[in-house]
């Protein structure tokens, strides 16, 4: 479903963030800077004394120390470490982030989300409100890269087995020759849920683990997000969606059928000459002839009425094209090929 080449695009401009600390950043504000730049100061060491670990301890209450500093930067930040502890992310904001002489670490996401926060300040509610619904959906991290682009993708919900699949806005199911797995693109999403599957065929279910979430903006209605993420509301919207383009499945396996078909049969007769051509007895005889050419006219006929009649689909559904047609026999030849391989 994502080929490698996405993947190494997405690494490439992806950041990802636990989701409680973008709702941290968002309800802490300009504070966060305030706390970072203290805290630092506060455990700067030229040894490896680890102070940090020491005032995490402190501000969780299970350390009592008599320095005024701790003291002071306890009390000043007072709102911002019952923040953190509200949504259990300050060992992670504060022992995680520094080393043991005190110095912040490198390429954090939360600076980089901290910082575009602050570069769409008038926009922080809608931010925070677009995380506590991921939250609440059950995503534990974002994913966020403003240069994803989720319509380059052609998609795939395999019916049957199961699997992950993604879920986006305006999804449009392309017709296929086969019923699964179901192809489908969006032509417009701000965002892609991956979503993993249990069971099969009509028992296949939604997990509610393993589900990664996509963004390509922080600043959207989150009521565009679906409310909850369940069998229904997300394979089933895209069985749906399938339902509806039942008549361009059922002419395209028609027509691919014929073609086929029809290719398979002047194969037969290319080999059906030359074998009677090998025969000297026969392959003079006028009789065989004027069969062959009888033949050789039925079949002509048989691949004009075959052009015709795909002609005829690809002029009824605007979702089917030439393109669509030679993709579809391509690839029926090609599972034709690897089935008749003996893989022992």
């Amino acid at each position: 479903m994502i080929y490698s080449a996405v993947i190494e695009k997405r690494n490439k401009y992806c950041k990802k963030i636990q989701t409680n600390h973008l709702i941290v950043l968002c309800e802490v504000g300009e504070d966060y800077k305030s706390f970072c730049d203290d805290l630092e100061e506060l455990i700067k060491s030229k040894s490896n004394r680890d102070l940090v670990s020491k005032v995490y301890h402190v501000m969780q209450g299970k350390l009592s120390i008599g320095s005024n500093k701790y003291k002071e930067f306890i009390e000043k930040h007072k709102h911002t470490i019952e923040i953190m502890n509200k949504y259990s992310c300050l060992s992670n904001l504060t022992v995680l982030s520094y080393d043991e002489k005190g110095k912040r670490r490198e390429n954090l996401a939360e600076d980089y989300f901290y910082q575009y926060i602050q570069e769409h300040n008038e926009d922080i509610e809608t931010i925070k409100a677009v995380a506590l619904k991921i939250k609440d959906l059950g995503f534990n991290e974002i994913n966020f890269g403003e240069k994803l682009d989720f319509t380059e993708i052609e998609y795939e919900l395999d019916t049957s087995y199961g699997s992950d699949f993604a879920f986006l806005e305006d999804m449009k199911v392309n017709p296929t020759y086969l019923n699964s797995p179901i192809k489908y693109r969006t032509s417009g999403s701000c965002y892609c849920l991956i979503l993993e599957t249990n069971g099969y065929g009509s028992n296949k279910e939604v997990s509610r683990y393993g589900r990664n979430i996509e963004l390509n903006s922080l600043i959207f209605d989150p009521n565009r997000l679906p409310n909850e993420i369940t069998t229904e509301s997300t394979i089933g919207i895209i069985r749906k969606l399938a339902e509806k383009k039942k008549a361009e499945h059922e002419d395209i396996r028609d027509s691919v059928d014929l073609s086929i078909t029809t290719s398979d049969l002047t194969s037969y007769f290319e080999r059906l000459k030359e074998v009677t051509e090998k025969i000297d007895k026969i392959k003079d005889n006028q009789e065989l002839v004027n069969l062959l050419s009888q033949m050789q006219n039925t079949l002509t006929q048989l691949q004009l009425f075959g052009v015709n009649f795909e002609n005829q689909i690809i002029d009824s559904h605007t979702g089917i094209t030439d393109e669509t047609m030679k993709r579809e026999k391509k690839l029926y030849l090609d599972r034709r090929y690897w089935a008749s391989i003996d893989i022992d």
